[in-house]
C-alpha cells in the first residue's frame, strides 16, 4: 500500500472515531504538479487527500485560523519535519497547544514521499535533532556562495535590487506560518512605522524588518519564496540570519517547545548583517 493510500486510511479512521475534528492535508491542484491544502471533515471526502513529492507547502500555519482550535479538539495535519518544528515555535510563542495536534508525518526524499514514525510533536525530536545537525554540515546554496563572496556593498547592492521588484501584495506574510499576528506593524498608519508604497524606501524598510522578526524562528520551509510573485529568493534571506543565529546561539528554531534565551557558544559573539553594508559587533 503507497503511502498515499495508507494516510487516506488513516485519515479515514480519526474522523471516523472522533479522534479528530478536522484533517489538514493536501488536494489535487489546478496543475498536476500544484498541491493545494484541503480541509476534511468527513470520512468519505478523505479520497480526495494527496501526498507525494509535490507536497511542499508547511500546513502548519493553518491551524491558527481563527478559532479553528478554540473549542479544544484535535486536529491532525500533514507535516514534514519542518512543519513539526514550527509546531513547537508556535507551541513555545503560546499560540497552541501541542496535544491538540495530530502529525501525518512524511519527508521528501528526491521524488518520493516517505512515512515518518510517530503521531505527537514530541515523536520527531530525534528526527529534529539529527536535521539539526545535518543543517551545521549542510553546503551553502549556489546563489548563497555567491553572496557571501561579495563584499558587503555588493550584497546590499544586490539585496537592493531584489527588492525594488516587491510589489507590496505580502504574500509571504500571507503563506508564513511565523506571520501569526492578528494586525501587522506594516498595517499601522498611526504611526506609520513602515511606508506602504512599492518604492525603494519601502520595500527595503518592509523585507527587513520581516527578516529581523523571523531570525531565530524560521524553519527554512521555503513558502515565502514560493508565494512570491516576482521571485524573490526571500528564502536566501532567511537562511542566513538562521545561519548567524545556529552558530552565534547553537539555536535550531523548533527544535523543543520551549522558548529560552539565547546563550552565545562563545564569550564573545559577533553577529553580523551579511545582506548589509554594516557590520554590528
Amino acid at each position: 500500500m503507497s503511502i498515499q493510500e495508507q494516510y487516506r486510511s488513516r485519515a479515514k479512521e480519526l474522523l471516523r472515531e472522533g479522534t479528530v475534528k478536522m484533517v489538514i492535508g493536501y488536494g489535487a491542484g489546478t496543475t498536476p504538479l500544484r498541491r493545494r491544502p484541503i480541509f476534511i471533515t468527513s470520512p468519505d471526502d478523505a479520497d480526495r487527500l494527496v501526498l507525494d513529492a509535490a507536497c511542499r507547502t508547511n500546513l502548519a500555519g493553518y491551524l491558527l485560523r481563527e478559532g479553528l482550535l478554540a473549542d479544544q479538539k484535535s486536529v491532525a495535519v500533514f507535516l514534514t519535519p519542518d512543519g513539526v518544528r514550527t509546531i513547537n515555535i508556535l507551541a513555545a510563542e503560546s499560540q497552541l497547544a501541542t496535544e491538540q495536534v495530530i502529525v501525518l508525518g512524511f519527508q521528501i526524499d528526491g521524488e518520493n514521499a516517505r512515512q515518518l514514525e510517530g503521531t505527537r510533536v514530541a515523536d520527531f525530536s530525534g528526527i529534529i535533532a539529527e536535521r539539526k545537525k545535518k543543517r551545521k554540515e549542510q553546503p551553502s546554496h549556489e546563489v548563497a556562495r555567491k553572496l557571501e563572496q561579495m563584499t558587503s556593498v555588493e550584497r546590499f547592492s544586490f539585496w537592493e535590487g531584489e527588492f525594488s521588484r516587491c510589489i507590496k501584495c505580502y504574500a509571504c506574510r500571507a503563506a508564513c506560518p511565523m506571520c501569526w499576528c492578528r494586525r501587522c506593524v506594516v498595517d499601522n498608519n498611526q504611526p506609520q512605522w513602515v511606508n506602504t508604497s512599492s518604492h525603494t524606501l519601502g520595500n527595503l524598510e518592509w523585507n527587513l524588518v520581516r527578516a529581523f522578526h523571523l531570525a531565530g524562528r524560521c524553519v527554512e520551509c521555503g513558502n515565502c519564496s514560493e508565494a512570491c510573485p516576482v521571485n524573490i529568493p526571500l528564502h536566501l534571506l532567511n537562511r542566513r540570519m538562521t545561519e548567524e543565529v545556529l552558530t552565534a546561539f547553537d539555536y535550531y528554531p523548533g527544535a523543543t517547545n520551549i522558548r529560552n534565551r539565547y546563550s552565545p557558544v562563545s564569550e564573545k559573539t559577533t553577529l553580523r548583517l551579511s545582506f548589509s553594508k554594516y557590520s554590528y559587533a
